[in-house]
């Protein structure tokens, strides 16, 4: 225990600590990890102040980590971030067992990270710190020493400094540049246009966007949605990735030049795959069926025409869809990017609408014979007609047996819920990051999800101003008409800072569950590879393990934090055992 009764313990980064958090009996004062090259490992420190006592300012202190043979993990790998409470309004409406949250809501839960490198901490209050190290791809393996410093300046003028030994041993093998399971979270540039008063495309908004893709890389999403006509669809004459302009004879020229940029921002920072945005969408409630999305196109007088339903038939539309998609690709083949292209057709087709979705899709492949079709689906039978199909995790039973060139993926968003896992903010860490361990177990090729930063108010909440995701965890779906409200958490996994994009505990949970799959992949490759042995028969037993205990189906994963770390530390030590560089 510190001066002024402060305490301070550290924990795994599984664990969500929250304000009333107490020390446990046998908790750690130190953080030990065990990391792969290219990889990044996580650890908290908790600060819990005592009654009648103010913290004015807490800062923390990193300093290199010294290693075997006078090598060293520079400062520039570690960060710490304090992390900030979002006050939950309600749990999932389906999560009716008290099992299936962490607290009952209303109340606060951790999730956003700071910017902020001091901040104040009031009495009677847990503060949790995040931290994490990112070991080169170079690094030599070996064990590395360090400590992390906290500074805690007392309301009465008392200075509190605590020491928390860090060691990090990195193991001989590295983690792939490029990951085996693909990933991609929706993101909404224009949500920098209401943050922070930016003009859309503008220097101040590209800014913004390159560091997005730098984020992103960072936490191994490898393909961004790229949505060629504006955001929202309509008529209405905004700056697009693309700039249609239909001439006197009826074909078309276009502006590639904001897609262009838009491509290399993402590609330059390790975004390597175009999702290209849906061409279609529901025309009216949720079973109506699925038409062209609209969206302006320019006379060459630079008069706009009108292309709206009440205006343009699908028939009549259709050309001009076929002319943008195939002038697109065109474009993308020019530049050498056409490889990495998939197009959405239109967003969770269910029963009722299968039909008319199925029109367009077939629409687009002919269009588009080279170019992979992907979508959410919410309804069967539509074999031969999408090749990266993403039903929702509950909806996957048996590992995938789809033939190349289909793949089978899957995403999650406000479902599943119940017993089922996801990314909310009032679940578990481990209910987050078990999905990449299924990802594994159910033979899947990639994940989605719809909301990297939706920071607005929902559609129909009636209030004046913008709603921050840093106090409304949902955009305010909660006072909609929809009986069922946004989970919180569900429209963003990022934060808007000042100055950068901020983290979350979620977010960094993701980036742990894709290098968790690359674990499962890479010990599964070499198991297969290597002679008969104690090292093999090792590896086939903790993969079957995982199989049978860690994620045997979406329903029944484990929830038991130790076994899911212990068996993650176990691959890594069987994949030492196992690696010849």
């Amino acid at each position: 225990m510190a001066a002024h009764g402060i305490q301070c313990w550290t924990t795994h980064s599984l664990d969500k600590v929250f304000p009333d958090s107490e020390r446990p009996p046998r908790a750690r004062n130190d953080i030990s990890l065990k990391v792969a090259r290219n990889e990044t490992e996580d650890a908290q420190v908790a600060v819990r102040i005592p009654r009648g006592v103010e913290i004015e300012r807490a800062s923390c202190k990193l300093t290199p980590l010294a290693g075997p043979g006078g090598a060293e993990i520079p400062a520039g790998c570690l960060s710490a971030h304090w992390q900030w409470f979002i006050y939950v309004t309600h749990n999932p409406p389906a999560n009716r067992d008290p099992a299936t949250y962490l607290r009952k809501a209303p109340a606060f839960f951790p999730d956003a990270f700071l910017e902020e490198a001091e901040i104040r901490i009031r009495d009677e209050w847990t503060q949790p710190l995040w931290f994490s190290v990112r070991v080169p791809a170079q690094a030599r393996p070996g064990r590395y020493a360090g400590a992390l410093s906290l500074e805690l300046q007392v309301r009465d003028g008392d200075r509190v400094e605590i020491e928390v030994p860090v060691t990090v041993e990195v193991w001989p093998f590295a983690l792939p540049e490029r990951f085996h399971l693909h990933h991609t979270e929706w993101f909404w540039p224009e949500a920098f246009v209401r943050t922070h008063g930016v003009k859309l495309w503008s220097e101040e908004h590209w800014a913004w966007i390159e560091k997005v893709a730098r984020d992103m890389a960072a936490h191994k999403q490898d393909m961004i949605l790229t949505r060629f006509t504006p955001w929202g669809g309509g008529e209405t004459l905004r700056p697009s990735l693309v700039g249609m302009t239909r001439r006197s004879d009826g074909t078309f020229d276009f502006d590639f030049s904001l897609l262009d940029r838009w491509i290399e921002t993402f590609k330059s920072a390790g975004v390597e795959w175009i999702e290209g945005g849906h061409v279609a969408r529901r025309v009216g409630g949720w079973q109506s069926q699925i038409g062209f999305k609209r969206f302006p196109v320019c006379e060459e007088d630079g008069s706009l025409i009108p292309t709206g339903r009440d205006a343009m038939s699908e028939e009549e539309f259709e050309p001009i869809v076929e002319a943008l998609l195939k002038g697109v690709y065109g474009h993308l083949k020019g530049r050498g990017w056409h490889r990495q292209y998939v197009q959405h057709v239109a967003d969770e087709p269910v029963p009722e609408n299968a039909g008319s979705w199925c029109r367009i899709a077939g629409l687009v492949k002919e269009w588009l014979p080279d170019v992979p079709r992907i979508d959410a689906v919410m309804a069967e039978g539509l074999d031969g007609y999408v090749e990266l199909r993403l039903p929702q995790i509950q909806q996957i039973g048996e590992p995938s047996a789809l033939q190349e060139p289909e793949q089978l993926w899957s995403y999650v968003c406000l479902a599943p819920q119940g017993v089922y896992p996801n990314r909310f903010l009032d679940y578990a860490s481990i209910r987050n990051r078990v999905i990449f361990w299924l990802s594994w177990t159910l033979r899947l090729k990639g994940f989605l999800h719809w909301g990297y930063n939706a920071w607005r108010a929902w559609q129909g909440v009636p209030v004046p101003i913008e709603i921050s995701p840093w106090t409304d965890a949902t955009g305010g779906s909660i006072y909609c008409q929809d009986r069922n409200p946004l989970p919180a958490g569900d429209p963003h996994i990022v934060y808007p800072g000042k100055e950068t994009i901020c983290s979350s505990i979620r977010w960094e949970v993701v980036r742990k569950g894709f290098e968790d799959y690359e674990y499962l992949w890479l010990l599964d490759d070499l198991a297969r590879a290597a002679p008969d042995g104690p090292a093999k028969q090792r590896a086939e037993d903790l993969l079957a393990r995982v199989r049978t205990e860690i994620a045997p189906d979406p329903a029944t994963h484990t929830r038991d934090d130790a076994l899911l770390l212990a068996t993650r530390r176990q691959m890594g030590e069987a994949i030492s055992a196992l690696w010849s560089g």
